[in-house]
């Protein structure tokens, strides 16, 4: 067999090669191969005024696991609300408070 020959098996291995690296980096990535931690179930909120805002302004970006877990006063939730503001979010006038209402009845302070 001459060299020539041989060149056309080898050239195809090398192609084999270069797509199935090609088509491992255009799969979906996971939350397994970005070193991520699993994702976690949403958190049930309680139903109350301001729980329809909760979900349609805030829950585009937070968890409802990090919502919850805040446990702040009124000051803080009004803080909290200003920034969310200030960034862009629509909630303004009676919806502000409706909703920072609804978070401090809901996810204020922790009794000690």
């Amino acid at each position: 067999m001459r060299w020539r020959d041989r060149r056309a098996p080898a050239a195809l291995l090398i192609l084999v090669a270069i797509g199935s690296l090609i088509a491992a980096a255009l799969a979906a990535p996971t939350e397994k191969t970005l070193g991520l931690a699993p994702a976690v179930t949403p958190i049930a909120l309680p139903d109350g005024p301001g729980r329809e805002i909760l979900e349609r302004e805030c829950m585009i970006c937070h968890s409802s696991m990090l919502i919850t877990q805040q446990a702040k006063d009124s000051t803080g939730w009004e803080k909290t609300l200003a920034t969310m503001e200030k960034w862009g979010s629509p909630v303004q006038g009676a919806e502000h408070d409706t909703l920072r209402t609804y978070l401090l009845a809901h996810f204020g302070p922790k009794p000690r």
